[in-house]
């Protein structure tokens, strides 16, 4: 949710959903494709830290995370960090708080750790740092409430909510992904940052050298990256820039 209520200044008039959202299916998130420079390291910060299931692979490790998978090989350095969020339900947020608080450090805005939504996302956050940068998000959205509740004291991780994406042009890159994948505007959509998709799955597009909430010096990473996707726009890829795939099918 890098759109938070102190983001409202770079909102640029309604959204102009070329695809409205009524009648479309759903935009989800299947899996997110990154490199790293530590492949134990990051393996080790999912499955013990987060306590979310680690699979083998050819290439290098899957995390299951709900209905995604963040799928990581061992790549080179890259510049930047990547930035994910990952769903969960409005009644565990309170469990989920305290649960993350225990295992790393959460950022803060304003001075909570609690970091709201704009009247129209209607979401409440957590921030954390996880492997080598990557910026990470707990996002609890009013649409999920009717969700079932989990037992225990781990939170249920929906799936992977948003993945942000680093571009230089971004109503550039926001035309292509609507004209190609047929990916509504959700709520913002401004020379900066502009949010794609819905409360199911967002492809959040910043610009690359903006700064990622609620850091003070993090940019987008100049990385590969590929986000396979549920759309209507079955088996297309879009390259919105250097190293970045959206693939649907």
């Amino acid at each position: 949710m890098e759109v938070a209520a102190h983001e409202s200044s770079d909102f640029e008039g309604t959204p102009q959903n070329r695809f409205p959202m009524k009648g479309i299916p759903r935009m989800r998130i299947r899996n997110v494709s990154i490199t790293v420079r530590d492949l134990a390291m990051a393996v080790q910060f999912y499955r013990d830290t987060l306590l979310l299931p680690v699979e083998s692979t050819t290439e290098g490790a899957d995390v299951v995370i709900g209905l995604s998978r963040l799928s990581m090989t061992a790549g080179d350095g890259f510049v930047g960090v990547h930035h994910l969020a990952f769903g969960i339900l409005p009644s565990e947020f309170g469990r989920a708080h305290k649960w993350l608080a225990r295992r790393v450090s959460l950022f803060q805005a304003d001075g909570s750790e609690i970091i709201p939504g704009s009247d129209l996302w209607k979401s409440r956050s957590l921030y954390f740092l996880g492997p080598e940068g990557i910026i990470l998000e707990f996002i609890a959205r009013d649409a999920d409430a009717s969700a079932d509740s989990s037992r225990g004291d781990k939170p249920r991780i929906l799936s992977i909510s948003e993945v942000g994406i680093g571009v230089g042009d971004v109503l550039g890159t926001v035309a292509t992904l609507s004209e190609e994948l047929a990916i509504p505007n959700f709520y913002d959509c401004s020379s900066t940052f502009a949010s794609m998709g819905g409360h199911d799955g967002l492809l959040i597009v910043v610009h690359r050298e903006r700064v990622w909430f609620p850091t003070e010096s993090s940019r987008p990473a100049h990385g590969s990256l590929t986000v396979q996707i549920e759309s209507p726009a079955m088996n297309t890829r879009v390259e919105p820039g250097p190293g970045i795939s959206i693939v649907s099918g």
